[in-house]
């Protein structure tokens, strides 16, 4: 029987290489794995926006110009029809499938198909922002209504660093296009459609953004120079060729060139279990899950006999010899002994037990007030706020959960007036206490309250509110290390909070909202709701639990 042939997807190149290992072992048996939900919610999220951005294209383009291949059904069938499209020199392809590509080990679907008068480019369209506004950069984009015309403005550019995983899923449908003979002449080059919404650019907001494949734009690891910058397609020919590399030898019964090593993929990874079992739970990439190492610095732990959480603990990160073995490897990094400290600094509260070490000496400082304000929010999947929560506080009298909210699902206006009855609701709470001579703060957990705020209405619009306000998180951050990180729900046990909710987080709490919109049923609706108010209310108390413990 022949060997199955190794083909890579476009995500591959930016996977974890145990992962593609895994995959390919045939004596491994498949894992069957039950997406959890809120990642579930997000694939969701993903493949709406997609439906979304397809629709907007198709009702700016005449149909004689586009052909929407998302409904065909079987990989023949769709790489026949992608085919046919492009014969036709149709110009704009949805939801292609592109011919494998065998000798490069490549297959792939590239979200839309850009036609040129040499050839096509790749395009994908991504549920993040790529736009962002840099004073010395020139942004190219097209509209919805002509994508092929390239255009520019001053004062925005692509995303770089912070987007590597677009340009690594381009430049693998670009090596597609090439193998097949319809890449374009001209520089390598694709397009991403994100979330932005730029309305001072275009008119309805949306972009497609283009991006250079061949530039040297990524800064990485060099042997010879100890850093180096170099291109998208660079960089994802060393990745892919590598990953190939990993699975081709595994396909043919070799030993692993690749150990597990964790990450914050493997939080959404089907392999996680697998690999727990496989490494063993000493093992210090999988403990340190706040502030990990990067794979390359944790191989080159592991090259100096550095693997378990004991071993990372008891490392001295002066040590002349372990610099000198360990440093070549990560010269492309800024401060690598630092990030190095701070993971043994980890490695040590895991080996002794502790969450949370105190920075300082002395008390903390604390604003306080006659009336203190708790405050927390809660937004959808399509990043409205329905739920602004409040936790009012008054000496010698039990705090009171005051939550403005909206069960139905919001629009951008109705967003913006919620957010108007919480500022009145607050501005009312305000003059009530200077009306009786008394002061009032209002405490929140990190920015996004008063970001929210800001955005929603206007900054000086809020102007007389902002003054009261109060985040705790700087305090925190000023006096406290934290071995998971300094958010509240690491934070808040370590002052005798927790929320009555096994499973507390603001993704749950999304799933919980769709869950009760959804609902036919009236106890399930307010089951649901109940649960989320709840939880914020938990939230807000959270806040009052670490103001007062500080």
């Amino acid at each position: 029987m022949p060997q199955q042939p190794i083909l890579l997807t476009g995500y591959d190149a930016k996977r974890c290489a145990r992962r593609i290992h895994n995959e390919w072992d045939p004596s491994i048996e498949k894992v069957e794995w039950e997406v959890p939900a809120s990642l579930q919610m997000r694939f969701d999220a993903g493949i709406a926006f997609e439906a979304t951005v397809f629709d907007e294209l198709k009702a700016s383009l005449a149909e004689s110009r586009y052909v929407d291949l998302s409904e065909v059904r079987g990989k023949v069938n769709a790489i026949a029809a992608t085919v046919q499209a492009m014969d036709d020199d149709v110009d704009v392809i949805l939801g292609g499938w592109l011919p494998d590509d065998t000798e490069g080990g490549r297959t792939g679907r590239p979200d839309i198909l850009l036609g040129t008068s040499s050839g096509y480019l790749p395009g994908d369209v991504k549920g993040h922002r790529i736009v962002a506004r840099r004073a010395k950069r020139t942004l190219s984009y097209s509209t919805l209504e002509d994508p092929s015309g390239i255009l520019t403005v001053n004062g925005f550019g692509a995303e770089t660093t912070s987007r590597f995983d677009d340009y690594l899923q381009l430049a693998h449908y670009w090596r597609m296009l090439e193998a097949i003979g319809r890449a374009p002449q001209g520089p390598p080059r694709g397009f991403i459609i994100g979330s932005d919404l730029v309305p001072d650019i275009t008119t309805s907001g949306r972009l497609l953004t283009w991006v250079d494949l061949d530039t040297a734009l990524f800064e990485t690891y060099s042997r010879s120079l100890g850093a180096a910058k170099r291109s998208a397609l660079e960089r994802y020919d060393h990745e892919q060729e590598f990953r190939l590399k990993v699975a081709r030898a595994v396909a043919s019964g070799k030993p692993a060139l690749v150990q597990p090593i964790f990450t914050d993929e493997c939080e959404s990874c089907p392999w996680l279990d697998y690999c727990r079992d496989e490494a063993g739970e000493s093992v210090a990439s999988s403990q340190i899950k706040s502030g990990r190492l990067s794979v390359r610095e944790w191989a080159a732990l592991a090259d100096a006999g550095v693997v378990s959480i004991e071993d990372l603990a008891g490392l001295d990160p002066s040590d002349p010899a372990l610099q000198a073995s360990y440093l070549p490897e990560v010269t492309h990094l800024k401060d690598p002994l630092g990030r190095l400290a701070t993971a043994i600094r980890r490695a040590r509260m895991i080996r002794d037990g502790r969450n949370l070490e105190r920075e300082t000496a002395g008390p903390i400082s604390v604003p306080r007030a006659d009336v203190e304000i708790d405050f927390d929010i809660e937004w959808d999947p399509d990043d409205h706020v329905y739920l602004w929560g409040a936790l009012v506080n008054r000496a010698g009298e039990e705090p009171v959960y005051h939550p403005v909210v909206a069960w139905r699902e919001l629009d951008d206006s109705g967003a913006i007036a919620l957010a108007e009855s919480f500022a009145t609701w607050l501005r009312g709470q305000i003059a009530a206490a200077a009306a009786a001579g008394q002061s009032l703060l209002v405490y929140h957990y990190a920015h996004p309250e008063p970001a929210y705020l800001k955005r929603l209405l206007g900054e000086p619009a809020v102007a007389d509110l902002l003054p009261h306000f109060v985040d705790l998180l700087p305090i925190i951050r000023a006096h406290y290390f934290g071995l998971y990180g300094l958010g509240i729900k690491k934070i808040a046990p370590e002052f005798d909070f927790h929320w009555r909710d096994e499973d507390p987080g603001g993704l749950q709490s999304q799933l919980w909202l769709l869950e009760a919109r959804a609902a036919t049923d009236e106890i399930t609706r307010l089951t649901g709701r109940k649960r989320i108010l709840a939880y914020n209310e938990d939230d807000v108390r959270a806040t009052a639990a670490i103001r007062n413990g500080l």
